[in-house]
């Protein structure tokens, strides 16, 4: 019994995977616009029965895709924390672009698709929200406004740097980007940290 729960199991996912591999070719050949479900299992070479045991629609796979993308962000910046990130922001931006340069053609694709900016705001949105929440940081900020304000500056400017990077509106490696936005976000976080001390 067990053994034929991992096969089914093993099964799902195996469709599951071979539906969003099909699903990023056709973005890659159609954009995202105009990929209907049949296009989907036709390349794929699976059913439409198997296509909705995972997904409601063709957006839906797009969104799963974006969803899975932030959950990673969110663990790399966690498993860091966050409070270490504001001393040192290279570190925890480089994380972000070590993952986006995993798979990069796949990343500007997404980047570039039209659920990506409701996608990048999400983004922007929960990382806010993380450093907003964190236990380590908020007794060292006086003044929460304008900790908040320059939150989503400086996070709102490197998930707009990721959108012209992928359009390819910049020129320079991501690499340099965070490095260049790193010294003025912790000229700012020295300045703060002294103030709240």
């Amino acid at each position: 019994m067990e053994k034929t729960k991992k096969k089914t199991y093993r099964n799902f996912k195996r469709s599951e995977k071979a539906i969003i591999r099909a699903y990023v070719e056709l973005i890659q050949n159609k954009g995202d616009k105009r990929i209907t479900v049949t296009d989907i299992v036709e390349n794929a070479d699976l059913n439409r029965s198997t296509f909705y045991s995972h997904f409601k629609s063709a957006e839906d796979v797009g969104e799963k895709i974006r969803n899975d993308i932030v959950d990673e962000i969110i663990g790399k910046l966690n498993e860091h924390r966050l409070s270490n990130s504001l001393e040192n922001p290279y570190q925890a931006m480089k994380h972000i672009i070590d993952f986006i340069e995993a798979d990069e053609e796949l990343y500007k694709m997404l980047l570039n698709t039209e659920g990506a900016y409701k996608f990048l705001k999400n983004l922007r949105d929960l990382i806010i929200n993380q450093y907003l929440s964190d236990e380590v940081i908020l007794p060292h900020i006086t003044d929460r406004d304008e900790f908040e304000m320059n939150l989503r500056l400086f996070i709102g400017g490197f998930v707009s740097v990721l959108e012209d990077w992928a359009s390819g509106n910049i020129k320079m490696s991501l690499d340099r980007c965070a490095r260049i936005m790193s010294d003025s976000i912790q000229a700012y976080i020295e300045k703060l940290f002294r103030i709240g001390q």
